[in-house]
């Protein structure tokens, strides 16, 4: 959601959302999409965080997680399982707005807080309120001691313990009443310092702290575990994070009442996929979780997708091969064809065989000429930039020769086999897994092709490189 911010800047805000948190939600957002206006996106963040904290109020589990979270998000750049994929179908004349992130580390600012000019949105929690412009003059004061860069591709996240409250430069509106975070910019010099603010000010107690999670429970999702709620505060910057890849300046993608792409799925109470679907964990115990990025559970908002017409926690491809289920050898033509999966313009299917030969297009053929295991994979690529992948094992034989079989039956082949596999999912403490499906084929003098199949559940850990296959069964 849009508003004024300091120096004339606008600013985009999370607003806190009514559900069962302490707080009503003062905006009802209506939108079913958003439109672009001109304006630039990102496409290459590197975030910094700077705790503004001189009395060392923040717990250290909470800093932990936030930077955990960060470097989480880097490390898994540019795929398409998590929320940050969806921002790559919103694009500006450079191109889409690439989920291409680096951490470029958390910084502790030990200065005092000014002691007047500032707001009077004070509690009995934040006895301290700092308007926006205090806490941006703040920022650009230790950028500068620290000889830190600021431009297009810098984004500085400011978190304030919940001792303090801040107030939007000139209005009433503050992290007391309206929202839970918020994004804006303002010029240094002849560059643009791009800034999230990250006040703690609801996240003091379990029903303030709902306010800014507001998924329908009652209770606070923390499947981190943090008592200082550093899960509630991953949910804000994931929202702030990515509107402010998608719209900088705020310039660029909203809709007609400003709402930008995170504001349309910021709670239950505006959509009620907001949170889903969900991957693991207990509502009652507290503990959902509807994310993994680099191994680490995390419960974020979804964001909202021109392309599927919805909210989504990822990108909608979800491509599939189709392909021979019989026996596969060497020399033999085989016939593949991919489906994305979406309804959204495909811009490229690209093939890899696993065998140093590749292809591109919806359906190709290859031909494998040595017998072996090998991987094909596909990804595809749709016209807002967004990928998917596949892949499926296939098993190449030899042309089989004849041999006489146990009973004496003369004229039985060796059996070949073909071994398909299907998507990968996520399971419990990180660990992903998929069903493969091996079809062993032999052929008896005077009858038809006779086939078997097994099919297994393999499972290994995050982005591991080895599979281990857990239990199988026969049919």
């Amino acid at each position: 959601m849009q508003g004024g911010g300091p120096g004339g800047a606008p600013v985009g805000v999370q607003a806190i959302s009514g559900g069962t948190g302490t707080f009503a939600a003062p905006f009802e957002p209506t939108s079913t999409g958003v439109s672009y206006h001109g304006g630039p996106v990102l496409h290459g963040v590197t975030t910094y965080a700077v705790y503004w904290d001189p009395s060392g109020a923040f717990e250290a589990g909470t800093e932990q997680l936030i930077n955990t979270y960060l470097a989480a998000t880097a490390h898994d750049s540019g795929g398409s399982s998590n929320v940050f994929s969806v921002g790559a179908q919103y694009a500006d004349g450079a191109g889409p707005a690439g989920y291409s992130q680096t951490y470029g580390g958390s910084f502790v600012d030990s200065d005092p807080f000014p002691s007047s000019g500032g707001c009077a949105a004070t509690t009995a929690t934040a006895t301290v309120c700092l308007n926006e412009s205090q806490e941006v003059n703040e920022l650009e004061a230790f950028i500068a001691a620290n000889q830190l860069p600021v431009g297009m591709s810098d984004v500085y996240i400011i978190l304030t313990p919940d001792t303090v409250a801040t107030c939007i430069d000139g209005s009433s509106e503050c992290s007391t009443n309206t929202y839970c975070s918020l994004h804006s910019y303002a010029t240094v010099g002849a560059s643009t310092l791009l800034y999230i603010t990250l006040p703690f000010t609801l996240l003091d107690s379990a029903g303030d702290a709902k306010s800014c999670q507001d998924d329908g429970s009652a209770t606070v999702q923390a499947p981190n575990g943090d008592p200082g709620f550093g899960d509630v505060a991953a949910k804000s910057l994931s929202h702030e994070e990515l509107e402010t890849i998608t719209d900088p300046l705020l310039s660029a993608w909203y809709d007609a009442q400003g709402n930008e792409v995170d504001d349309i799925c910021n709670g239950v109470a505006w959509n009620p996929d907001a949170f889903l679907p969900v991957e693991g964990g207990s509502a009652s115990s507290g503990t959902l979780y509807n994310q993994t990025i680099d191994g680490v559970h995390y419960y974020l908002q979804a964001a909202w997708s021109n392309e599927a017409n919805r909210c989504e926690l990822m990108s909608s491809l979800q491509p599939t091969i189709a392909g021979p289920q019989a026996s596969v050898q060497s020399g033999t033509s085989l016939a593949f064809s991919a489906s994305a999966g979406t309804g959204a313009s495909i811009a490229s299917y690209t093939w890899n065989f696993g065998d140093g030969q590749s292809a591109s297009g919806q359906s190709v053929s290859h031909v494998y000429a040595t017998p072996g295991d090998y991987t094909l994979s596909l990804t595809v690529t749709d016209a807002f930039g967004n990928t998917g992948s596949a892949a499926d094992q296939i098993a190449v034989v030899d042309t089989p020769g004849t041999t006489a079989g146990a009973s004496g039956l003369s004229g039985r082949t060796k059996p070949s086999s073909v071994t398909r596999c299907g998507s990968v999912w996520h399971g419990k403490r990180g660990r992903e897994l998929r069903r493969c499906t091996t079809t062993f084929t032999a052929r008896v003098a005077s009858r038809s092709h006779a086939q078997r199949r097994r099919t297994c559940l393999y499972v290994r850990a995050h982005h591991a490189r080895k599979w281990t296959r857990k239990r199988c069964t026969k049919a």
